[in-house]
């Protein structure tokens, strides 16, 4: 698979998962209002992590960049993975 449409899908993984719980979060009633959308973020953020390292994706090898070492490009990788959920999120809706 082109790791490009591979980075996509893994951001469209990460926004259906973080829908999926959404709910919870925003039903945990000891949870302040003004930190619901922050614990979303955080938990798209870790998944874009964990779903980069578990498929040993890096932008950086994917554009032809030398770095010296792979850990970095693997976390940039999920930090932007993670972020383009949001991304993903608005594609999506816009199409409904």
């Amino acid at each position: 698979m082109n790791g490009v449409a591979l980075a996509v899908l893994l951001a469209i993984i990460v926004e259906k998962l973080v829908q999926i719980f959404k709910d919870i979060v925003y039903s945990i009633p000891f949870l302040p209002d003004k930190f619901r959308p922050l614990t979303l973020e955080l938990l798209s953020l870790a998944c874009g992590l964990l779903l980069a390292f578990q498929t040993n994706i890096n932008a950086f090898e994917l554009l032809n960049v030398k770095i010296s070492n792979p850990i970095v490009g693997i976390v940039t990788t999920g930090l932007v993975i993670g972020k383009s959920s949001n991304f993903a999120h608005d594609f999506f809706k816009a199409f409904k």
